[in-house]
């Protein structure tokens, strides 16, 4: 009976490595870990998610818990993640203790003035023409306890801007969940708005403005300030992505709609002109570059035609209200 039970077990717990073919490891699915929960018991986060039954198919999988605190990056981007197996369960259901040391912090967790997220990936290894191969699998979405921040996924040499402009209201709740996402025309005409009303203190009448495909009041506010323009057949086109010189454009149109008596002379400042700048955005991308507002690389290009960031366009905006109030 002895006998029979520990071979058995040999059956269960060995799981010999899969070979494949390195043509046919590009259609391995790992799939991807969901429904995670996330608590505190006894100082110790809990943590736990649900598997896809097709993950203990494959053999012996293993798992990585990737975390970060507060604002800071993930750690699977500066260090290797830990690997860990997974253990076979009838549900499908994984539950995992993490102590506070285990990601670097004290003791003591601290969730009413930091917030700690986590997120998990499978790990497999694969005999790839003889060779052994690791395929990790994508990160699960994140899970997250404590105080958050007002505005999610930020560049971290953006913190400080994108702070202050927390407090002139330049983010909106359309834009905070992702800094990092690139930024669309109804987006950005939020934004400029509220560079506008701050500035001038008043409020935008946008009767009798109108698009067939958007009824975003600050959109209408842009159009009738004629910060912004339709593209023809009463479309705005609300979801296209917005270029850096055509930021430039907007960010013009809304100086001189706030200071229409002002003299936005840029002194004869000529930066390198980049042969892929439209020529009905030369001035205004001089202009911000002058008043330092718009910056280049080291090698003073702007990527006029580059799309750019919600944290690029937030700040282009506290730049300019800084600039010109």
């Amino acid at each position: 009976m002895k006998t029979k039970l520990i071979l058995i077990l040999c059956i269960i717990l060995t799981f010999p490595l899969i070979s494949l073919a390195e043509d046919t490891l590009t259609e391995v699915d790992l799939g991807t870990p969901t429904h995670l929960t996330l608590s505190i018991e006894e100082e110790k986060f809990i943590l736990g998610w649900k598997n896809p039954t097709t993950i203990f198919g494959l053999g012996s999988v293993e798992y990585q818990v990737d975390y970060k605190v507060g604002r800071g990056e993930w750690t699977s981007l500066n260090k290797e993640l830990k690997l860990n197996y997974l253990p076979f369960s009838t549900d499908g259901k994984t539950s995992i203790e993490i102590s506070p040391q285990e990601i670097g912090i004290s003791d003591t967790i601290d969730l009413d003035n930091v917030n700690y997220s986590f997120r998990v990936r499978y790990s497999h290894s694969f005999i790839v023409d003889g060779v052994l191969t690791r395929l990790n699998g994508f990160f699960s979405s994140p899970v997250s306890l404590g105080l958050k921040s007002y505005y999610q996924n930020a560049s971290q040499w953006a913190f400080t801007e994108l702070d202050r402009a927390v407090n002139f209201h330049m983010i909106s709740d359309i834009i905070r969940d992702d800094m990092k996402k690139e930024i669309t025309r109804e987006e950005f005409c939020v934004i400029v708005v509220r560079l506008y009303e701050l500035q001038t203190g008043s409020t935008i009448n946008y009767e009798g403005q109108s698009f067939i495909d958007t009824n975003n009041p600050d959109v209408l506010k842009a159009a009738k300030l004629e910060i912004v323009k339709g593209i023809g057949d009463g479309r705005f086109l609300p979801n296209n992505l917005v270029t850096r010189q055509e930021i430039a454009v907007m960010l013009v149109r809304a100086l001189k709609a706030i200071h229409p008596d002002m003299d936005f002379d840029y002194g004869g400042f000529q930066p390198a002109i980049e042969s892929n700048i439209a020529s009905w955005a030369i001035e205004e991308v001089n202009l911000m570059r002058y008043k330092e507002i718009l910056k280049g690389d080291d090698k003073g290009l702007i990527n006029p035609l580059g799309h750019a960031t919600r944290e690029q366009a937030v700040i282009l905006a506290l730049r300019t209200h800084d600039t010109f109030k």
